[in-house]
């Protein structure tokens, strides 16, 4: 699990600029987005309801996720297919190539959410199995070319045997992670802190786009499962 997080720095580290890139390209304008409502149109909204104002951020951040969110990461699992095989892949080649996967993308995660959300609302350890069966279709999607319900066949294929390996290296990253953007907002804000002043656009909107460039980790983590699997698969 360790192994398989520090492969995923490293990769994450050295293509930090392109895959910054990648991210950015739809996280700064909706982190733009996501900071005016915060400080400017939430708390006029709700009346100064922390919880409220949490949940109508979600809710913005959520519908933004989904409704592009396939773009860069189907950018992402481009770049990285292509960094394995040993080539050195562009931001125009990978956001081309996402941009042709990216309907399918959104279909096939939209299918499969209802499939994972019906076995949480049944009973929470179903859709936690259906999440780890499906965690790889992203990236069958994208660098297979297949589909719906062939794209989940190929991840439950891909995924057999080695769920309980990644949940348990995705709690880790995830936990790792978590900590590390604790540890940014702390630095990033405590100067605000000093002076009194919480709310800064500035700040926030480099808090907002640290934590987004980050939450690749995840991604480069599952691809790499993908890839381990598919090269352990038998030449047919």
């Amino acid at each position: 699990m360790i192994k398989k997080i520090r492969e995923a720095i490293g990769l994450f580290t050295s293509n930090f600029v392109l895959f910054s890139l990648i991210v950015l390209t739809v996280w700064l304008p909706g982190s733009i987005l996501l900071i005016y409502l915060r400080l400017y149109v939430f708390p006029g909204m709700t009346g100064g309801d922390e919880l409220r104002m949490t949940l109508q951020e979600l809710r913005v951040s959520q519908f933004i996720e989904g409704s592009f969110g396939t773009l860069y990461v189907g950018a992402l699992l481009h770049a990285l297919a292509q960094l394995k095989r040993g080539l050195h892949p562009t931001y125009r080649e990978s956001m081309t190539h996402a941009g042709r996967k990216c309907f399918k993308l959104f279909g096939t995660r939209f299918v499969t959410g209802l499939i994972v959300l019906g076995g949480l609302i049944l009973f929470i350890v179903p859709g936690v199995l259906l999440a780890l069966r499906y965690a790889l279709i992203d990236a069958a999607v994208v660098l297979e070319g297949v589909e719906g319900s062939k794209a989940q066949k190929v991840s439950a294929n891909l995924t057999q045997g080695k769920r309980g390996k990644i949940l348990g290296t995705m709690i880790l990253t995830y936990l790792g992670l978590s900590i590390a953007l604790m540890i940014v907002s702390w630095i990033l804000y405590l100067p605000l802190s000093l002076i009194g002043q919480q709310d800064n656009f500035g700040v926030a909107l480099i808090d907002e786009c640290v934590a987004s460039i980050f939450a690749a980790l995840p991604i480069i983590v599952l691809f790499l499962f993908y890839w381990d699997a598919k090269n352990q698969q038998p030449v047919v």
